[in-house]
């Protein structure tokens, strides 16, 4: 528990150095109508992120708890929200708690309370096949979440939806994901132009995941993996207990 305690501090000790210091904290200075889009694609990126690290499903009463940190490299072309305030890297950390369900189904909540952002979320899996242990046997789900985000200066609604397959052994496990998100932005304030407040866009864009996750130690994993979100390069990170 005590490597478990350090492991889940390095890991929120880098995801706060990967996102930077209150990186949406330009919404109001900087938001015009150019900007708006571009915000809400970068924002469905990392909403989206890290919701699964396998296609195994849990099982009936199976559980998982733990952290998760989902970021992209850099803000996307004409996103002059997170540009001109500074930002380079940035994501979200979060807390995330999963349950087994009958019928390969499992359900899961996560949500954070992050630089002036409160953010609630869950979702549902499908695993299409039956769970199973035996080395490189073929898993496969189908992942559906949503968020809902609330700040001083806008609010925000994420669907996302994913189908993940994997195969490994009960030590070293790889997976992809592809999907898609959709995210509509309402604007709240914008100080540059009053004239946005009320203003609402949507967007619709896809998203790759390639990652691996270990198993080190009975019930405990981390997971690593690159994505491409909306064209852009970013990654996750995931440390949890699974039982």
């Amino acid at each position: 528990m005590k490597r478990l305690g350090l492991a889940a501090a390095v890991l929120l000790s880098a995801a706060s150095a990967f996102a930077g210091a209150d990186q949406y904290g330009g919404f109001a200075r900087y938001a015009d109508e150019g900007s708006l889009k571009p915000f809400a694609r970068d924002l469905g990126g990392v909403l989206g992120a890290a919701t699964f690290q396998s296609g195994r499903s849990l099982g009936l009463t199976g559980f998982d708890v733990g952290i998760r940190f989902g970021g992209q490299a850099y803000p996307s072309k004409g996103d002059n929200i997170l540009r001109n305030n500074g930002v380079r890297a940035f994501g979200l950390p979060w807390v995330q708690a999963e349950v087994g369900m009958p019928f390969k189904l499992s359900g899961f909540i996560r949500g954070i309370s992050y630089q002036g952002l409160t953010i609630a979320g869950g979702g549902i899996r499908y695993g299409i096949y039956a769970a199973s242990d035996k080395p490189w046997a073929p898993q496969v789900l189908v992942s559906v979440v949503g968020h809902s985000v609330v700040h001083q200066d806008f609010s925000a609604s994420h669907f996302g939806a994913n189908l993940v397959c994997s195969a490994g052994t009960p030590f070293f496990a790889p997976y992809a994901g592809v999907g898609m998100d959709r995210t509509r932005l309402v604007v709240r304030q914008s100080t540059l132009d009053p004239s946005l407040n009320g203003r609402e866009v949507s967007t619709l864009e896809s998203r790759f995941t390639l990652g691996m996750r270990l198993t080190p130690y009975q019930f405990t994993y981390f997971s690593l993996a690159a994505t491409m979100a909306h064209g852009h390069a970013g990654g996750e990170a995931g440390l949890g207990v699974r039982f």
